[in-house]
Formats: structure tokens, C-alpha cells, sequence
């Protein structure tokens, strides 16, 4: 059950949606990068790639390993799969198209090679820090961050979603602390990880109430789920994100004068997407546990969730 100020982050967020019209072309919606794909893991980018464009984004690409390649793209034909990732010229291959793409999103099935993390993956997390790319950093994103704080220096925008022990492993790294993962965090502990990774940086902590920090403001979403937790579902997260992120990019005037007028103004548009890719996949689970009960998978979910958006953050 949300409380009263969540309702009304939620309706700042509807104010993300864009319009559809027949004046846009594809890709204005949301062209979107996922990074990831490895031999043991090939899900995941699907999962990201799927929830993107089930959320709303028009394009969806995977950069993957060569042996991935074939299984991702027969998931669906609705992704762009470039087998790219663990080739010797990987990062000249993948460049080119990183420009025509509005977020990148790092981590899903990604794996942890080192020569893929430190060459290639580092290579376009120094890229998006150049051209002011939006990154969002999940899953083996977060270890290879975790290892080399430093990557995230001087980035312009960068969304990090842990779950419990990652972020006890960034807080171990970038704070020089020891936490307790069985422990409750506090709204505290999630902002001072943010600060310290930089002014442009939001870290999303996935938890019992999901907790959403930027240096400045924090605040959580606490709509219930469901008891199940189902392989997958975090990368049901990042890939609504993603387009979401996208979205909160446009001037919004309307935006900015609804969050003034319920004095909001600490907020920021960022940080809404946050909020509404929480909410949709907390309340997408609630709805698909209603119909599949303990056997809820990622995949029922998924299925779920263009009607679920529609219910939650689509404005008539």
C-alpha cells in the first residue's frame, strides 16, 4: 500500500510519459544501449531489452559475447543483438553506435571477465563520461565500479541499483565501511554512497522498500509486492529505467511547475524515473502473483507489464 507522498511522486512521474503522435519517428522514444550478455548468462539482457521496450522505448540493442549472440536473438526478433562484446576490437566495433543510443545500461548477464570488464566495458563507461551519456550501472556493472571506484569520477549522470550485497560491497570500497546486509539500511547510508560517488549520481538500493538517494534528497517506494522473488525481476528494473531515464531527460515544463506548486523542487526528474520504474515492476509482481502464484516467473511478469504501465503512469 503506498503512502500519500508516494501518491504524489507518482503523479509527478506521469508528467515523464511522452505523448504519442504520428509526428514522431521511430527511436524519439528511447533508443537503448544494454551491455551484457555472457555465455552463462543470456537472460538477463533479454529481460532488460524487454522490459525497455514493454515499458515504452522503440529500440533496444544488446552488445553481447559471440556465443550469446544466437540464443538472445532467438528470445525474440524484437532485440538488436551485436555479438561484439568479447572480440579483440570489441570497443572500435561497439563506438559507433553508442552515439545514436540515449542511455546505456551496463551489467545485465555482463559476467566478470576481467579483460571484457577492464577493456571493452571501461572503454564505453569513459565514453558515456565524455559525451555526457546517461549510464545506468547494475548487476557485474556494479562489481567492475566496485573494483575501480575511479570510473565514476566526473560522470554526468550515472544510476547505480543494487541489491543488498552490492551495495555493501560499494560501501565497502568507495566509503572505506563495513555494513551489515541482514541489517536494515537507512535512507542515510544510501546517500552518503551517492555523495561520494559524485553530484550526478543515484543510487536505487532494491530492498524490502526500495530506497532512492542522489547527494541532495532521498526517498523511498515502499508499494508491496509480493513474496516471491523471481530470478530476473532486477532486470525487469533496469530496463524499465533505462527508458525511463531517457524520458526525464526532455525539458518538462509541466513537470517542473507541478513540483513547485507541491513544493518538490528538491526532487528532480532523474529521480522520478527512479521512482516510477520501482513502482512499475513492484506492482507489475504484485499483479502477476495474483495469477501464478509461487511459479511466477520473470517471463509472466514481463507479460504483465505494458498493461500494468498503462494502468500506473499512462495519462489519457
Amino acid at each position: 500500500m503506498s503512502t500519500a507522498s508516494e501518491d504524489i511522486y507518482l503523479q509527478a512521474a506521469k508528467y515523464l510519459v511522452p505523448s504519442l503522435n504520428v509526428n514522431k519517428h521511430k527511436g524519439q522514444n528511447g533508443r537503448i544501449g544494454i551491455i551484457g550478455g555472457s555465455v552463462e548468462y543470456t537472460g538477463a539482457p533479454f529481460y532488460a531489452g524487454m522490459s525497455a521496450l514493454r515499458t515504452g522505448a522503440d529500440l533496444a540493442y544488446v552488445f553481447c559475447y559471440r556465443e550469446a549472440a544466437t540464443a538472445i536473438k532467438s528470445y525474440s526478433p524484437e532485440l538488436i543483438v551485436q555479438p561484439y562484446l568479447d572480440l579483440e576490437c570489441a570497443f572500435e566495433l561497439i563506438e559507433p553506435w553508442l552515439d545514436r543510443l540515449h542511455v546505456i545500461l551496463i551489467g545485465p548477464g555482463l559476467g566478470r571477465d576481467s579483460h571484457i570488464l577492464n577493456g571493452p566495458v571501461t572503454s564505453i563507461i569513459n565514453y558515456c563520461k565524455i559525451n555526457s551519456k546517461p549510464l545506468i550501472i547494475d548487476a557485474d556493472g556494479l562489481y567492475l565500479v566496485s573494483e575501480n571506484p575511479e570510473l565514476l569520477s566526473n560522470c554526468s549522470k550515472v544510476i547505480l541499483t543494487p541489491n543488498v550485497m552490492e551495495f555493501s560491497r560499494l560501501v565497502k570500497k568507495f566509503l572505506n565501511k563495513s555494513i551489515d546486509p541482514s541489517a536494515d539500511i537507512k535512507d542515510e547510508q544510501v546517500k552518503e554512497l551517492a555523495d561520494k560517488i559524485g553530484p550526478n549520481a543515484i543510487v536505487l538500493l532494491k530492498g524490502k522498500s526500495d530506497i532512492i538517494s542522489s547527494n541532495a534528497v532521498s526517498i523511498r517506494c515502499s508499494v508491496s509486492g509480493s513474496g516471491r522473488r523471481c530470478g530476473g525481476q532486477g532486470d525487469l528494473l533496469s530496463g524499465s529505467l533505462s527508458v525511463l531515464t531517457w524520458w526525464a531527460q526532455q525539458n518538462n515544463a509541466s513537470l517542473s511547475k507541478f513540483l513547485e506548486e507541491n513544493n518538490l523542487t528538491t526532487l528532480d526528474a532523474d529521480m522520478l524515473a527512479c521512482y516510477a520504474a520501482s513502482r512499475l515492476i513492484r506492482e507489475t509482481n504484485a499483479f502477476t502473483f495474483t495469477e501464478n502464484h509461487r511459479g511466477m516467473l520473470a517471463s509472466d511478469m514481463l507479460n504483465c507489464l505494458s498493461n500494468n504501465f498503462y494502468k500506473i503512469l499512462e495519462v489519457d
